[in-house]
């Protein structure tokens, strides 16, 4: 029988292959370090043989026999040739040898790999059975029949070849040749220089989540770094180790374009700052630095509270329980309900503020709305409702008025430093409304907060007296100077100290009574206070001009109320 003597292991039909890790990757790896064969070496001999035993046999001296195979007539084909003299098959050149038994061919693989794009080739190597590695010249040929042009310096290829251990039977992958990268072209884009993502919510002390603290505003200062300029690429084409032409791509880079407000930095060209003091608006791709915050919607858990250095216009409604407090002004194109609103400007409403008990207004400018209903709200300057106030708390330090033809107050307590201005105040029913001008709250509370300092300063004041009387009797208290002169050392440094912490206080006592004296100047009104009622004023209602009372126990019909001169009590006539 006619037998094949295989010197490497016929079943490897590839030098590499797929395989998976551990780790579930895809890598490519050696398929058998047995098939690399050197130049001239003998991969595979022929013999007849009556069995398997005796093939064996015949193994040539100092090879490995790796597989035997039946042998119908194998041919060689690239890369290996068959030796008359010695009748075996040889390597034309070094490589890998396969078996192909579809085609009955003995075949040798170029040990070439390209990696994409073929800008760069390498030579794969791994040291034979014989302990030989292919030297240069071997290479040499190899790349320029495959018609490679870009081949490597013969020392840096050299250079590698010494780093192979002979010994070691594993690849090495030598790289050969090399083209040219193309440079793939791209516009000019922006990268962020800070974060703006959206918050989950905050994690409070008890281990809950509110989910209505979404950051969502991020505020920026004028000057603050925005975005990374990475300026337009022209693409540039390269080629490949055969000489040709690689095309380069031009690719859209996922990042941002320049909004309104960016402008270059003094000192980095390639960063972009804020104008001006302001929030981030991020449309679509583009950065926007806004003077103002707008809410494309409700305020609600997709926004979160909103609390911004500057003004906020929210294009729907805010929902109960959230907050808005900004710096500047509020405008709401639709409602307000349950919520708590903060503005250090006006608070302006389209509609309507209603509250279920915890609706809370507090402007530093006006308020503009089209009713009020259970409602508490403040606001420096005038107070201005266009249908109704009703079992609602308000107060402005100059006026409220009702701008609407029927704009009426109805329950609730209305005040106001100078004038109320309504159509109609309280119902025929008994409700009863409060309306009190001639009052400022907002300096009644500093009056009362400056009191309270007073308070606690003379307890304090009291206090180091008492210890002074207690420590040294009444006699300090007649001639400080006279009495430290008379007493011992330890002592006289005692009664310095309180001496000197008594004189401190009073400092502080003075100064805070300074700040009462002008806040109570702060009391005196710019002009007489009124109420004014266009329609009508129910029974029920009660009166406070200059915390004069007084008690309506009958309709009346188009009044105006103000205090008299002379005798000092709550008169009204004709309002127009």
């Amino acid at each position: 029988m006619k037998y094949l003597l295989c010197y490497f292991q016929p079943k490897a039909t590839r030098i590499l292959v797929e395989k998976i890790t551990d780790a579930g990757d895809k890598v490519l790896a050696l398929s058998s370090n047995l098939n690399f064969v050197g130049k001239q070496e003998v991969v595979a001999r022929p013999v007849s043989a009556e069995s398997l035993e005796e093939a064996k046999a015949m193994v040539d001296p100092g090879m490995i026999l790796v597989s035997i195979e039946p042998n119908p007539g194998y041919k060689p084909a690239e890369g290996i040739y068959f030796d008359q003299f010695e009748t075996c098959y040889r390597a034309a050149g070094y490589g890998f040898v396969v078996l192909d038994p579809v085609q009955q061919k003995i075949k040798l693989l170029e040990p070439i790999h390209y990696a994409k794009n073929k800008i760069h080739a390498y030579f794969l190597v791994v040291p034979t059975k014989q302990k030989s590695i292919p030297a240069y010249r071997d290479i040499e040929e190899q790349l320029l029949q495959k018609k490679i042009v870009t081949m490597l310096q013969k020392d840096l290829i050299e250079e590698q070849l010494a780093e192979i251990n002979a010994t070691e039977p594993r690849l090495h992958r030598i790289l050969v040749a090399r083209g040219k990268e193309p440079v793939n072209g791209y516009d000019e884009y922006f990268t962020p220089l800070l974060k703006f993502e959206k918050k989950a919510g905050k994690i409070m002390e008890d281990g809950r989540i509110d989910f209505r603290e979404l950051d969502s505003i991020v505020e920026i200062k004028k000057g603050q770094p925005i975005l990374q300029r990475h300026h337009k690429v022209k693409p540039e084409d390269g080629w490949d180790v055969f000489g040709e032409k690689v095309e380069a791509l031009f690719e859209k880079k996922n990042g941002f374009i320049k909004g309104d407000n960016l402008v270059v930095s003094a000192d980095q060209a390639d960063v972009l700052v804020s104008g001006i003091d302001g929030c981030l608006t991020v449309e679509g791709r583009k950065f926007i630095i806004s003077p103002k915050v707008v809410i494309k919607g409700n305020v609600d858990f997709d926004s979160g509270n909103i609390d911004f250095n500057g003004s906020v216009q929210i294009q729907g409604s805010v929902l109960p329980g959230f907050t808005v407090r900004a710096k500047g002004d509020i405008i709401i194109e639709k409602n307000a309900d349950d919520a708590y609103l903060e503005a250090g400007g006006d608070i302006v409403v389209k509609q309507g503020l209603a509250g279920r008990g915890n609706m809370k207004v507090v402007a530093g400018g006006m308020i503009k709305a089209k009713y009020l209903l259970n409602c508490d709200v403040e606001a420096v300057l005038e107070i201005q409702i266009e249908d109704s106030i009703i079992n609602s708390r308000v107060f402005s330090n100059d006026k409220v008025v009702m701008t609407g033809k029927t704009g009426k107050i109805i329950g609730g307590e209305i005040t106001a430093r100078h004038e109320v201005v309504a159509n109609v105040i309280g119902v025929p029913k008994e409700n009863v409304t409060k309306i009190n001008v001639g009052r400022s709250l907002f300096v009644e509370r500093e009056i009362v907060g400056i009191r309270e300092e007073l308070e606690g300063i003379q307890g304090k004041i009291d206090e180091v007296m008492t210890k002074l009387k207690t420590s040294f009797g009444e006699g300090v208290f007649e001639d400080p100077k006279k009495f430290l002169a008379i007493l011992p050392p330890i002592k006289k440094k005692s009664c310095i100290a309180l001496i000197t912490e008594l004189q401190g206080f009073n400092k502080v006592k003075k100064e805070i009574d300074l700040r009462r004296v002008e806040a109570e100047e702060k009391l005196k009104l710019e002009r007489e206070p009124t109420v004014m009622v266009m329609d009508a004023v129910f029974p029920g209602t009660m009166l406070s001009i200059k915390k004069q009372m007084r008690k309506i126990d009958q309709k009346l019909d188009n009044v105006k109320f103000f205090i008299d001169a002379d005798t000092k009590e709550i008169r009204y006539t004709a309002a127009v």
